[in-house]
């Protein structure tokens, strides 16, 4: 279904922001694309950001004029760039974004972010994330990161993860008077230039044992099919939700499954 008005798309050049482009694009949608490098899909605008810096987002922001179907949050980066730069991409540069944009995002729109299985568990650490909510701004939500870093129990790639997830279930709430549908998709393991950094990250067995739970990793298209859906809105009474697409892997461990080939 093509959409009355531009969808936006930050981190569209490759992984699964290129699979989301392509989809988008082959469903007649017009997309205008974000990121550090230039895409491969044919989008209708490219916008070079960095979404770790607030000066290129408020930049960015200056440059985009209309009224806009969709916001889809898919950059982000793993803990192997740094701590504070992981945050600063993929929750702070996101929040400003969204929070900039989210008036122009037509009545009836959506705004869907990629967090991850690693956000699974945010209800641990509601006190420090509500916290962390509170903050106004990029450059405040920084400061109270680098004072509190050290206190919020657990590593930066997944406190900033369970940060979209609270996150999209509070502007939820926010665009209930204009129909805006809010939700988060929560990736596994997914076959892109990044899973030999967070396979280093989370251990080589680990990672083993994580895509065994399935049968294999995802590929990029079935994040972007989770991703497309939620951002058509045809699901129209789904809002605030934190969407698990990691083929089952989540619920294996839950339900106690035999890893997958044993």
């Amino acid at each position: 279904m093509a959409l009355e008005h531009p969808v936006i798309l930050t981190g569209s050049a490759s992984g699964i922001g290129d699979a989301t482009a392509k989809r988008l694009l082959d469903r007649g949608c017009k997309v205008i694309s974000v990121d550090i490098k230039e895409p491969k899909q044919k989008v209708a605008e490219h916008h070079h950001c960095d979404m770790g810096d607030p000066a290129a987002i408020d930049a960015l922001v200056k440059k985009l004029d209309g009224t806009y179907s969709s916001l889809l949050n898919v950059a982000g980066v793993p803990e192997s760039v740094g701590g504070d730069t992981c945050m600063a991409i993929n929750f702070f540069g996101l929040r400003m974004l969204t929070d900039a944009l989210f008036d122009r995002i037509a009545d009836g729109g959506t705004v869907v972010s990629v967090s991850s299985i690693a956000g699974n568990n945010w209800r641990k650490r509601r006190g420090p994330l509500s916290e962390l909510l509170a903050t106004e701004g990029f450059e405040t939500g920084m400061d109270w990161w680098r004072k509190n870093k050290d206190a919020v129990g657990t590593d930066p790639y997944t406190f900033s993860k369970e940060a979209v997830v609270v996150y999209t279930m509070a502007l939820a709430g926010r665009g209930l008077t204009r129909g805006i549908r809010v939700n988060d998709v929560g990736p596994g393991p997914v076959d892109t230039p990044l899973l030999p950094a967070f396979t280093e990250f989370a251990g080589a067995e680990t990672m083993k044992t994580m895509i065994g739970m399935a049968g294999r990793a995802a590929q990029p298209e079935d994040i972007a099919e989770a991703l497309v859906v939620l951002a058509e809105g045809e699901m129209g009474w789904v809002n605030g939700h934190h969407l698990i697409v990691d083929g089952g892997m989540s619920a294996g461990f839950s339900a106690g499954w035999q890893t997958a080939g044993k």
